[in-house]
């Protein structure tokens, strides 16, 4: 492929995945059963035109997200895992990155002009306050990243010994996947996850986990030897971040355990600019490297101890106070 025809092709790459995002808006592949149905039978479930769906149909099937069987259109081994059924389920996760994900992108142009983000630009608020005045859209953020973080912290309790702390404090937890590894692998551990009202509102009940409410940005409660503030700095410009670091270190008793999870550059092969563009984007942050979390969290009396590796993408760093 030549030049022109690779850009011209390239251009258009974002077509397939927004097709996929579509499906899930409808929830197309939730109609759908292994042995098939028909355009019409779809249709009628859905209340969609038979003309429209087909297009849509046909557009899945020509980026294999669908098989078909004669006139039955079936899920396969991707469109499987965009069903709300599906125990590993990555439904919310597509629909994350389209909406105002998009919407940010589109505007990347005034975010590196200004450097300031898209919900800043035109709502004046944060992202996450955003989030928090639209409740649906809160709720579809916080299953994308459990689906997330299912994946991402399935081995946390292998690489980390919990089981040396009484009590461990997932902060910022949202549904609390992280913390409910930590409490099935260490029943004699007190666990606890800190969010807003309205996350812990939504929040499913963890079996022995406690739920807490309220503001890392406010007061982190006094309750726990160990905190854990995973994927949480990276959303935040430095004066944030401080912000929560202080409340951690508040909240932690002398020689307690601090542990930073987060996408560190310089621990892994990854490229993350675009990623970095992403964090502009929508929370006027980028991914930092262990030395500038390390340099954060010194700010405020917290000492380094080590880093481990969790996965191809997120590295552990651990400080005590």
């Amino acid at each position: 492929m030549n030049n022109r025809a690779f850009l011209k092709s390239f251009f258009t790459e974002h077509w397939k995945y927004l097709t996929v995002s579509a499906a899930c808006k409808l929830n197309l592949f939730d109609v759908l059963v292994a042995s098939g149905k028909t355009v019409a039978e779809i249709s009628k479930e859905l209340e969609i035109e038979e003309s429209n769906l087909e297009l849509l149909l046909n557009g899945l099937l020509s980026i294999s997200f669908l098989d078909k069987n004669q006139d039955q259109y079936q899920l396969n081994k991707l469109s499987e895992l965009l069903t709300d059924h599906h125990p590993k389920t990555l439904k919310y996760a597509c629909l994350n990155w389209s909406g105002d994900h998009l919407d940010a992108w589109s505007k990347l142009d005034v975010s590196i002009r200004t450097g300031t983000s898209f919900f800043e630009t035109k709502y004046g608020i944060s992202y996450f306050e955003y989030l928090n005045k639209n409740d649906d859209k809160l709720d579809d953020y916080h299953n994308a990243m459990f689906a997330y973080a299912k994946d991402d912290y399935k081995d946390i309790t292998a690489i980390i010994d919990f089981s040396r702390h009484k009590s461990v404090m997932d902060v910022g937890g949202g549904y609390g996947a992280l913390i409910s590894n930590i409490k099935v692998e260490n029943n004699d551990v007190e666990c606890f996850l800190f969010d807003l009202d309205l996350v812990i509102d939504k929040c499913d009940t963890i079996a022995s986990v406690q739920l807490l409410k309220g503001d890392f940005f406010t007061e982190i409660p006094q309750l726990s030897d160990a905190i854990i503030l995973s994927r949480i700095l990276h959303d935040w410009n430095e004066e944030n971040a401080i912000q929560i670091l202080n409340n951690a270190y508040q909240a932690l008793p002398e020689k307690g355990y601090l542990y930073i999870i987060e996408n560190c550059t310089d621990k892994i092969a990854v490229d993350l600019s675009l990623l970095s563009l992403n964090m502009l984007a929508m929370c006027e942050s980028y991914e930092r490297s262990s030395y500038e979390y390390i340099a954060l969290a010194n700010q405020h009396g917290f000492r380094f101890k080590e880093a481990k590796k969790l996965n191809e993408l997120q590295t552990i760093l651990t400080f005590t106070k």
